[in-house]
């Protein structure tokens, strides 16, 4: 019994051992891998190369130690013992394509390139038809940068396999690395003869891969050819709707959707999507046009009502981006209530409802109809929640500038309980600190504003950082007039009393000379004469803030509205250009920097956005 109890000590004893050896084996390892890193970084090629050779005898089939090896051979010029080693590897895995390509990759680093195409030559013409073969060895070749050997052997690799389409992703994208764009194209393309699922992901890569206007001609050219020989897919002729609203070219887009609308049997559905997307992206007459294609297939079709009444919404849109007058606005509001009448008041015309409200409240001074309209909507039962509360802030904002500040309170407090954290809720919250700033409780504003810097919308966030900072950088001292001046003037801008706004700012300039407010008021006054359509002396007043100012919180904001003013109202696209290029370069990390660079490549004309 002691026998056995002194062997099993005994065997523990060793066990023990063995894991402290082992353990201290790998110790060793670990400590010689990093010594020789340190030497590669330290350009120490001789020394590290001594300790990668030691780390690779112990683990022949790690590339890491290889590649390092191979890599402080090459450094000193030792093309030798970088044959010798790339020779020795091939031998052990010759399964390995990595060695066989670093064999001519050597070569053609000794200038030996007809040797070096002999090697490569001879590796695509020993393939044999294995995928997994063909794939490695154009890998290897991709790592030694040959990518049109790559691109050789995935060809080669089709005909061994007597397959046209295998591996066209990966020849998309070499294609696409040695800007061979005909072919790329060709290539993503095949990718969806594949598999029509990655139309998303293909539309991706092209976006970001094509450049000129020329690139976008060969894209439609090849999906029109597309859609002919492949007549039952969806994606080619999804993709050329696509390809031209992101040129705008709304009527060819339309062609399409009408004939995939029918196709499917989609009632035009997908033709009412078409013309939302052009309403989103101000094309306000391909949208009215997609809608009244719409309502022409049958008033007994579902989606009659939501064309006629998006077909409204788009020429109000389309009315008030331009120099409308009043008589333009009244015929808007017996159109409005023409379509209500012939659909009804409820659930269904909620959002047309709401239209009319807006037009009534902040157009036609029409106080009692709107507010009327508004309280409709968010008494409504079963409306939708967020059209509910979207109305209830719009209501809020049109008790602001009838100056009935509590009952705007109480309407942003009621969006703000019933949408804690949610987008909803925040923007009730800031709007509920801004009124407080207009009222001059800048402390309790500032607090809000604080809570909603880390609000999930960037814009509510930017919007919150931007106000309380003003108010903290002009709330150092005991003297909060210029502020509440400033603020009275920035409620009277809300409220349309752009003259006593002008006059309570010039008003600060006069009283506090030189204040902090400076470059506030200035971006004030130029949003002031936007609105009354002064570009002149509004794109004066921004180009002060920019130049005066660039460096402070309203510089990004000045001259993202000045290259607006300049590319929109205008009409100086080459000074537009100029204002999106400085403002790449100076604020990158600006909200508004991802709509400067879309409207800077669409003004250059060179990609689609």
């Amino acid at each position: 019994m002691k026998e056995k109890i002194r062997f099993a000590n005994l065997k523990s004893f060793f066990l023990l051992l063995l894991s402290v050896m082992l353990l201290s084996n790998a110790y060793a390892q670990q400590a010689d891998e990093e010594l020789a890193a340190q030497f590669l970084a330290n350009k120490e090629y001789s020394k590290a190369a001594n300790m990668y050779e030691k780390l690779l005898g112990s683990n022949a089939r790690s590339i890491y130690f290889y590649d390092n090896l191979l890599k402080c051979y090459l450094a000193q010029n030792n093309f030798t013992d970088a044959q010798k080693l790339v020779k020795k590897q091939s031998r052990k895995f010759d399964e390995n394509p990595f060695y066989l390509v670093d064999q001519g990759y050597i070569l053609t680093l000794q200038n030996e390139t007809n040797k070096a195409k002999d090697v490569y030559d001879n590796l695509i013409k020993k393939l044999l038809p294995n995928e997994n073969a063909i794939y490695d060895l154009a890998k290897a070749f991709e790592k030694r940068n040959e990518k049109s050997y790559a691109i050789e052997t995935y060809l080669n690799g089709r005909k061994l396999l007597h397959n046209e389409m295998i591996f066209a992703s990966e020849l998309a994208g070499l294609y696409n690395d040695i800007r061979q764009i005909p072919n790329m194209i060709e290539e993503y393309l095949n990718v969806l003869i594949i598999d029509e699922t990655y139309q998303e992901e293909v539309q991706g890569f092209l976006q970001n891969s094509l450049q000129t206007k020329e690139d976008f001609e060969i894209l439609k050219l090849a999906l029109v050819k597309k859609s002919k020989l492949y007549n039952d897919k969806s994606c080619f002729p999804e993709m050329l709707i696509w390809l031209y609203v992101q040129r705008n070219e709304y009527d060819l887009a339309l062609i399409y959707a009408k004939s995939l609308d029918k196709k499917n049997k989609e009632r035009g559905r997908r033709i009412l999507e078409l013309g939302f997307m052009a309403n989103a992206n101000l094309q306000y007459d391909a949208a009215i046009n997609c809608y009244k294609q719409v309502q022409l297939l049958g008033a007994d079709l579902p989606y009659y009502s939501y064309a006629k009444n998006s077909e409204l919404e788009a020429r109000t849109n389309k009315i008030l981006a331009g120099n409308y007058t009043h008589e333009d606005l009244k015929q808007l509001e017996i159109e409005y209530n023409k379509v209500l009448n012939e659909f009804g008041k409820n659930t269904a015309t909620a959002n047309t409802l709401r239209s009319l409200a807006k037009l009534q409240a902040f157009y036609l001074n029409n106080y009692t109809e709107a507010i009327k309209n508004y309280e409709e909507i968010i008494l409504m039962p079963r409306v939708d929640r967020n059209l509910q509360a979207d109305c209830k802030l719009e209501l809020g904002d049109f008790y602001v500038m009838r100056g009935e500040v509590w009952e705007a309170m109480l309407l942003y407090g009621q969006v703000d309980k019933d949408f804690l954290q949610e987008p909803l809720g925040q923007e009730a919250k800031f709007r509920n600190a801004k009124l407080s700033y207009y009222l001059g409780e800048f402390d309790w504003a500032k607090a809000q504003l604080d809570i909603l810097k880390t609000a999930t919308t960037q814009l509510i966030a930017n919007n919150a950082l931007e106000l309380s900072l003003l108010i903290q950088d002009n709330t150092v001292d005991s003297n909060t007039e210029p502020l509440s001046l400033f603020a009275q003037a920035d409620l009277n801008y809300v409220q349309n009393n752009d003259e006593i706004a002008l006059r309570k700012l010039d008003s600060i300039g006069i009283l506090f000379p030189k204040h902090s407010l400076s470059d506030e008021i200035i971006f004030k006054k130029a949003q002031i004469f936007e609105r009354k359509k002064d570009f002149q002396n509004a794109a004066k007043y921004y180009e002060i803030v920019v130049n005066e100012y660039g460096s402070d919180i309203l510089g990004d904001n000045a001259l993202y509205c000045l290259a607006l003013l300049y590319h929109n109202k205008l009409n100086k696209p080459e000074e537009a250009k100029k204002c999106y290029e400085k403002f790449i370069d100076n604020y990158p990390g600006s909200f508004f920097l991802s709509d400067c660079r879309k409207q800077y490549r669409l003004l250059r004309g060179d990609q689609i956005n």
